[in-house]
């Protein structure tokens, strides 16, 4: 089976070194031995195989609550939940039918949508009911988790649930075998449909054959950007914000993280010094504390409803600027105008620039890839390119807006 990751080899202390064999999973050589179903149970039992801290370290230690939980739009195949009262759902699929790709993304995109409407008491009971099918005992969410941390604190575990689904602060995951192809048009029907603030992400699952018969399996995540970009949308107020992570405003973790604390400060010295080293020129430009998280957020007049940010992602190594719209009146009058002078405009940014529409939001963004990692490694090159586009964004679409809502 072609892989673009190097084979593992078996270091033995007393006869040749071995070059483990992957084992198909998907295609005309694949083997029926593993199914979707064994695929769900081997990560249900072993969360620990996934490797959560590559795709957003705000999910990591998930605890594992059910199988086949059933909802309105169809059964979750896994669904974890993280001592803070974070949601995981995963959905295990082995690429056999290449047809199924975009349905099994509108699908979980779907469980995200659902859940984001549930209230506690409404994912407790399912989860109870499904416990009582497949293990005789209607164990409640609280329960479960208690189990593996037995000084949680109920009322805090119950508001941080019921945070995560109001603001369908959710990870989504698929985990297959032969997912790498046309990950392009995977991340693409994403961008185009998410309405939701979650973290996507897709697992490769690989096995390989050991000497002895057993198998070693083993989880890689698609995260590098020209794979694939680890997506977040978070809908406020009608206007769709894409991009790596956003944390700002409202508080998602109740629970003391050192982690995340880590992760927050990290990023917080990273803005800090960044609108130290690059004010801006427009200086009627309304200026936000520095942020912790991958988002620093510039706000468009009021009336627009709209917003420029800088994004720095780190993990991929890549930063952008982007700014969004709401699709209502106004923001699709600004946005017209915007497109229909969209030469000139191209050529003060002094870049080409990527125009998207659809039913949630509209918007105009530029990407551009600094090696694998941001931090440390190019944090000055990352922060002057930062600097002068979003510089030239301000400069560009602010006095447009001002001016577009003035003769509104």
């Amino acid at each position: 089976m072609a892989s673009s990751h190097p084979l593992p080899i078996l270091i033995s202390a007393t006869g040749p070194n071995v070059l483990l064999e992957r084992v198909p999973l998907t295609g005309y050589s694949g083997t029926s031995a593993y199914s979707e179903d064994w695929l769900q149970d081997l990560l249900y039992k072993h969360p620990e195989s996934l490797p959560i801290a590559e795709i957003n370290p705000a999910f990591s230690g998930l605890i594992p609550i059910c199988r086949e939980m059933q909802t309105p739009v169809g059964p979750i195949d896994v669904l974890y939940v993280t001592r803070e009262g974070r949601i995981a759902v995963l959905e295990a699929k082995l690429w056999r039918n290449p047809e199924a790709r975009r349905k099994v993304i509108g699908q979980i995109l779907d469980y995200a949508k659902e859940l984001s409407h549930w209230t506690y008491e409404t994912l407790d009971a399912a989860i109870r009911s499904t416990r009582r099918r497949d293990q005789g005992a209607a164990q409640s969410l609280f329960e479960v988790v208690r189990a593996q941390n037995a000084e949680l604190d109920e009322a805090q575990f119950i508001d941080s649930v019921s945070r995560s689904l109001r603001r369908g602060d959710l990870l989504l995951l698929i985990a297959g075998d032969g997912i790498r192809e046309n990950v392009g048009a995977i991340t693409n029907f994403i961008e185009d449909h998410g309405t939701l603030h979650f973290t996507f992400g897709l697992v490769e699952m690989a096995i390989y054959r050991m000497p002895d018969g057993t198998h070693l399996v083993q989880s890689r995540v698609l995260a590098h950007s020209e794979v694939i970009r680890r997506i977040v949308v978070d809908l406020r107020g009608g206007q769709i914000d894409q991009a790596e992570l956003e944390l700002e405003g409202e508080q998602t973790e109740s629970m003391p993280r050192p982690d995340l604390e880590q992760q927050r400060q990290k990023f917080s010295e990273f803005w800090k010094e960044w609108m130290e080293k690059f004010p801006l020129d427009d200086q009627s430009q309304p200026i936000k504390k520095p942020t912790t998280w991958t988002n620093q957020f510039f706000d468009m007049p009021k009336e627009s409803g709209g917003r420029i940010a800088a994004v720095a992602g780190d993990m991929g190594g890549t930063v952008g600027v982007y700014l969004n719209l709401p699709r209502q009146q106004v923001g699709d009058r600004i946005y017209d105008a915007f497109l229909a002078d969209k030469t000139l405009i191209e050529e003060e940014i002094g870049h080409q620039l990527q125009w998207s529409r659809n039913d949630k939001g509209q918007g105009v963004s530029v990407w551009h890839k600094f090696g694998d990692r941001i931090l440390p490694q190019y944090r000055n090159e990352a922060q002057a390119w930062l600097g002068d586009v979003v510089n030239r964004f301000v400069n560009t679409f602010r006095p447009r807006t001002v001016s577009l809502l003035r003769d509104e």
